[in-house]
C-alpha cells in the first residue's frame, strides 16, 4: 500500500497473484496470536495509536481532511495492507480494505462501486472525531471489524463473499455543514450542491475528497454493486448508560433515530440597556430564552409520553451585538431534534409552531425558522438483528434490544443495503469527550459478535468465537 501526502492510494499495477499469496501469507503468520490476551493487547495497541494522531494541545481531535486525518489513514492502510487486505479509496474518499470472496484475487476494476460479479458484506466504523472528543467513537468500530479479520485469518478460513472492512469518511458534523460524507456519497446523499460548500478557510469539500485519493463520482447515485450487499455493519459504543447501568454486554439496535436541525432566528431591537425601559424592550434574548425553555419542556413532555427515545437540543446560540451594555437584538439559534416515532415528531413540530409564535407575541420580536437538515428514521433490518442476537448468545454474552440516540453511518447504509449496527458499554455514558471509555475485553466481546454473524451468513454453523 503507497501512500503519499494526498492520503493512501492504491497501485493500478499490483499484481492479484502476489495479493493473494500475501493474503494466505498473513493467514499462517496470525495463526500464532489466537489467545483472548493476545486480541486484547492488539486491541489496545490500535486504540492508543490511533489515540496519537491529535491536535497536541487538544485530545483528541483527529478533524476530517487534518493533517492528523491524514496520517492517521496512511497508518490504518498500512494496518490493513499488513491483515492481508486489499486496500483502495473509493470515490467518496472512503478507505476500504477488502478480503476476496474464497481468498481469490480482487478485481480492481470493480473495487470503486463498479457492478460485481460476487457477493459482499461490509463492516466498519469511522476514525475521525470532533473537536477533543473521545478514543473511541467509530474507532472501535474500525478496530473491532479489523478482529473479525484477524480471527478468519487465525483459523484459515474461507468466505463465499467479499468481505469490505471500511472506514467510512468525515462520520462527524464538519465544517461543511454535513456529516456522514462516505456512508452518504454510498447512498447517493452527496448533492452538488453539499460537494460545492467551501469553509471558512477556502477549502471546498469535493476538491478536499479528492486530495484524499476520492473522484466524487457517483454521488448522486445508490452503490452500483447494492444488490450484492449482503450485510452492512457496525459495532459502535453507546454513548449512553443503558447497557452499563443493567450490566448488559450488548446492544442490539431497533433503530437510528431521524434527525432534523432548524435554524432559528430572533429579531428584535438593539438598544442601550441602561435608558430602555424594562416594559418598552424587544429583547431578542429574552424571547430566545423563552422559546429554548418551552422545547425542553415540550421534548420531555413527548419522550415520556411516547416512551420512545426523543429528544430536543438547542445547543447553538449567538447574539447580536452580544455587548454587556446593549439590549440583544437578534438571536440566530440552531434546534437539533432527533425521534424515534414520525409520531412524535410531527406532534413536536406542531407545538414548536406555536411556541414561536407565543415567544414572538410575547416579547415583541420577530421569529423565523428555517429546515437545515434532515434525515429519516433508519430501522435495522430484522434478519440482521436476529443473527446478531444469535451471534451474542452462542458467545455467552447477554444483549438487549434498544433504540439508537445518535445518528451513525449505517442509518444511511439501510437506505439501499440490509444493515444492522450493535453497540458496546462505554463508562457513565460519556461520548464527545476526551473522558470517553470502554474497555478493550468490551471491543473483544463487539468482535466476537461480528465474526459469530460474518460466519452465519457465510452459511456456517452458528459457533462461539471466543478466544482462548
Amino acid at each position: 500500500m503507497a501512500s503519499n501526502n494526498h492520503g493512501p492510494v492504491e497501485n493500478p499495477k499490483l499484481n492479484s497473484t502476489l495479493i493473494l499469496i500475501a493474503v494466505k501469507q498473513q493467514m499462517v503468520v496470525s495463526m500464532k496470536v489466537s489467545s483472548a490476551t493476545a486480541q486484547t493487547a492488539r486491541i489496545a495497541a490500535a486504540i492508543d495509536k490511533l489515540a496519537s494522531f491529535t491536535e497536541a494541545d487538544r485530545p483528541y481531535t483527529r478533524l476530517v481532511f487534518s493533517p492528523e486525518f491524514d496520517t492517521a489513514r496512511n497508518w490504518l492502510a498500512d494496518v490493513f495492507a499488513a491483515a492481508g487486505l486489499v486496500c483502495h479509496i473509493d470515490s467518496g474518499g472512503n478507505l476500504i480494505g477488502t478480503r476476496p470472496a474464497n481468498l481469490e484475487p480482487v478485481n480492481l476494476k470493480q473495487a470503486d462501486g463498479g457492478k460485481a460479479d460476487r457477493e459482499k458484506v461490509l463492516i466498519g466504523s469511522h476514525i475521525d472525531t470532533v473537536p477533543a472528543g473521545g478514543r473511541f467513537d467509530g474507532i472501535a468500530g474500525v478496530i473491532a471489524a479489523l478482529e473479525v479479520v484477524h480471527y478468519l485469518n487465525d483459523h484459515q478460513i474461507e468466505l463465499p463473499f467479499d468481505l469490505e472492512i471500511v472506514d467510512y469518511l468525515g462520520e462527524e458534523l464538519n465544517v461543511w455543514g454535513t456529516s456522514c460524507l462516505g456512508s452518504r456519497h454510498m447512498a447517493g446523499l452527496l448533492t452538488p450542491e453539499i460537494l460545492g460548500r467551501v469553509d471558512a478557510d477556502g477549502r471546498q469539500l469535493a476538491s478536499e475528497i479528492a486530495r484524499i485519493g476520492g473522484t466524487n463520482l457517483g454521488c448522486d447515485k445508490v452503490r452500483s454493486d447494492a444488490d450484492q450487499i449482503l450485510a452492512c455493519l457496525e459495532l459502535h459504543i453507546e454513548q449512553a448508560k443503558l447497557l452499563e447501568a443493567q450490566g448488559h454486554d450488548i446492544g442490539i439496535v431497533t433503530a437510528i433515530p431521524g434527525i432534523y436541525r432548524y435554524g432559528i432566528s430572533v429579531k428584535g431591537q438593539a438598544g442601550h440597556s441602561g435608558t430602555t425601559p424594562m416594559d418598552d424592550r424587544q429583547d431578542a434574548l429574552v424571547a430566545a430564552a423563552d422559546i429554548i425553555k418551552a422545547i425542553n419542556g415540550l421534548a420531555s413532555d413527548i419522550a415520556r409520553d411516547e416512551n420512545q427515545h426523543f429528544v430536543a437540543t438547542i445547543g447553538k446560540i449567538e447574539v447580536f451585538p452580544n455587548g454587556a451594555a446593549i439590549v440583544p437584538g437578534q438571536v440566530e439559534m440552531t434546534l437539533d431534534m432527533r425521534s424515534a416515532s414520525a409520531h412524535a415528531k410531527s406532534v413536536f413540530l406542531a407545538a414548536f409552531k406555536t411556541i414561536c409564535r407565543d415567544s414572538a407575541t410575547r416579547y415583541h420580536c420577530a421569529v423565523d425558522v428555517t429546515p437545515l437538515a434532515a434525515a429519516d428514521i433508519a430501522p435495522m433490518d430484522s434478519g440482521l438483528m436476529q443473527n446478531l442476537s444469535d451471534a451474542a448468545a452462542v458467545n455467552g454474552l447477554s444483549a438487549i434490544k434498544l433504540a439508537s440516540g445518535a445518528g451513525h453511518d449505517t442509518a444511511h447504509l439501510s437506505r439501499f443495503a440490509p444493515a444492522a449496527i450493535i453497540f458496546i458499554p462505554c463508562r457513565d455514558g460519556l461520548s464527545h469527550c476526551p473522558e470517553e471509555f470502554t474497555s478493550n475485553e468490551a471491543i473483544a466481546k463487539g468482535a466476537w459478535v461480528l465474526t459469530s454473524c460474518v460466519l452465519a451468513l457465510a452459511g456456517k454453523p452458528l459457533q462461539a468465537v471466543v478466544q482462548q
